[in-house]
């Protein structure tokens, strides 16, 4: 089904094939709309983006909450053959500059919730020329009165006929943002046949079919509930129950309501569902299977506590390699998908022995199914793919049988809530305190599974600042995910001969 389609053509066959059943549904509304109501919203979105916009988009930012609106925008942007740049909708400060004007965006798609963290950087966002509000047309007039304001419904039209795109499906149909192992979050190429792949590769091993419900509470910004969630039920028919952000108190009351069947747990979800008290509805729902990654509780212990099945670990994919091992069912070993290679190797870039761990390293056999690299930044791009490897920055191996096992991450990316946090951009915000004069993040673990951020601190002298004040200030800049748990002050920073910290010795303290 992936070769030659695009996402746009792809939603048009499947609202096409399943018209009345319901597809989405936004959990704390109840809303439902069925396969075709859906697609009737994007094709007017389509439709009046292009009336009233021509053909001068070649980018537009989505910067919103999770909802039928992004979700719309999303697909209407694909029928169109325009490129969505989908920020996090916890972004704040330089980070969220960056990805909005990097691609030079004139349209961006945001809700009065994110007006002023977009107030906050106003001066950084130069080629933005109109917004486009769901809800807070008024305040939006008056924070940007430079710029045009519309509202969301004004630019649905009356047409809702399928507009048939003109791109390959090897085309780039999405940016999504990722931290690198350094510098700033970069942004990632996704074509159309990366995500459709992707989203193939999830129904046999999680055996979704028409008859599931798949519940999802994570940003649409991610491929998590774009790819692995949202698109697989699609493409089969199911429905889905999506959620601005996760609650832990809501989500076996919502999982039970909503009748849903299967579940992802991104980031440290398992281990917070774990720790929350018992309640009548974590038995009391229709759950067959979920999986978790990672997955920090033992799997006979979740699965007797709530009467589910944990796939096993064993898959792996990232925002830049695309969706490389599939798990199986109850086995640990994941399965590398025919349409990749993958290889283990030691630190000088030579293959290691079968079951001794090391770099793993990727590359595509088939055009389009891994990130096309990142938006502007052609050395980063070339850096990443060494002698003709994708290098991935995760440590692993592959047994007798070229079954694949994670271990852990060589990075200084840090996990967090199921996000991956640029150091940098910790740093980056830290530093714009008045106080700071120097710093370094790392992650360290956490109660929760993870990891936790641990900023250390040097003050420039004569100035004070307490843990809380700068935590606040970090808070106005950066996504709450991004916030540093721990602060450390110190007198200095170790740092090596070349003059970078060194976090292995600040790891230690």
């Amino acid at each position: 089904m992936a070769l030659r389609i695009t996402l746009g053509d792809l939603l048009h066959r499947c609202a096409d094939r399943f018209g009345d059943r319901p597809f989405l549904t936004i959990a704390e509304t109840g809303k439902t709309l069925a396969y075709g109501e859906f697609e009737s919203i994007v094709n007017r979105l389509a439709h009046g983006i292009e009336d009233r916009f021509g053909e001068a988009l070649s980018y537009v930012a989505i910067f919103m909450e999770n909802g039928a609106e992004y979700l719309a925008t999303s697909y209407a942007l694909k029928k169109i053959d325009a490129i969505e740049v989908s920020i996090n909708h916890a972004m704040r400060g330089a980070p969220l500059a960056r990805m909005i004007d990097q691609t030079e965006a004139r349209l961006l798609f945001t809700s009065g919730k994110h007006l002023d963290a977009l107030d906050r950087i106003r001066d950084s966002i130069s080629h933005v020329r109109t917004l486009v509000l769901i809800d807070a047309e008024d305040e939006a007039r008056r924070l940007f009165p430079d710029l045009e304001v519309v509202r969301f419904e004004d630019i649905l039209s009356d047409r809702t006929d399928h507009l048939i795109s003109s791109a390959k499906d090897t085309d780039t149909a999405t940016i999504l943002f990722t931290s690198g192992t350094t510098g700033v979050s970069k942004g990632c190429l996704l074509s159309h046949r990366y995500a459709v792949r992707t989203a193939e590769n999830i129904i046999d091993p999680f055996k979704v079919t028409v008859d599931d419900c798949v519940y999802s509470p994570y940003p649409l910004s991610h491929i998590g509930p774009a790819y692995y969630d949202i698109l697989p039920t699609m493409m089969t028919g199911g429905r889905v129950v999506l959620r601005q952000r996760f609650s832990v108190s809501n989500f076996w009351p919502e999982v039970k309501k909503y009748e849903v069947t299967w579940f992802m747990m991104l980031g440290s979800v398992q281990q917070l569902l774990w720790a929350n008290p018992p309640c009548p509805e974590e038995r009391e729902h229709r759950v067959t299977r979920c999986w978790s990654t990672p997955a920090p509780v033992p799997k006979k212990d979740f699965d007797a506590r709530f009467g589910v099945h944990l796939i096993p670990g064993g898959g792996y994919g990232s925002t830049d390699a695309g969706w490389v091992v599939v798990p199986q069912w109850d086995h640990p070993g994941g399965v590398v998908l025919p349409h990749f290679e993958v290889a283990i190797h030691d630190d000088a870039g030579d293959p290691v022995p079968l079951g001794e761990p090391g770099q793993m390293v990727v590359r595509p056999l088939e055009p389009g199914v891994m990130s096309d690299g990142y938006f502007s930044m052609p050395d980063r791009t070339l850096a990443s793919r060494k002698d003709l490897w994708f290098h991935t920055g995760d440590i692993a191996r592959l047994d007798e049988n070229n079954l694949f096992y994670f271990m852990h991450r060589m990075s200084e990316r840090i996990r967090v809530k199921g996000e991956m946090v640029s150091a940098y951009e910790v740093e980056e915000g830290a530093l714009a305190h008045v106080a700071v004069q120097d710093c370094a993040a790392i992650g360290v673990q956490s109660e929760w599974g993870e990891e936790a951020i641990k900023l250390f601190v040097v003050k420039k002298p004569g100035f004070e600042v307490s843990a809380d004040e700068l935590k606040k200030h970090c808070a106005d800049r950066m996504a709450r995910f991004m916030v540093p748990e721990h602060i450390v002050f110190l007198d200095e920073l170790p740092r090596t001969s070349t003059g970078k910290p060194e976090k292995g010795k600040l790891a230690a303290l």
